[in-house]
């Protein structure tokens, strides 16, 4: 009974560690973004990965 209660408490604290890391990454992703197209609006230049977010409508 006590040995099952610990793996769970565990199993969650992993659980939510891993659900905090991968959100920090996301915001990390999301504000190097950011940071990289202010510096290049900056420089007047064009996001050279803009084009791959573009889709034509067939």
């Amino acid at each position: 009974m006590q040995l099952s209660l610990i793996l769970g408490v565990v199993a969650l604290i992993f659980l939510v560690a891993t659900v905090l890391v991968v959100l920090e990454d996301r915001r990390a992703a999301r504000r190097a973004a950011q940071r990289r197209q202010a510096r290049l609006a900056s420089l007047g230049e064009v996001d050279p990965l803009a084009a791959q977010r573009l889709h034509l409508d067939r």
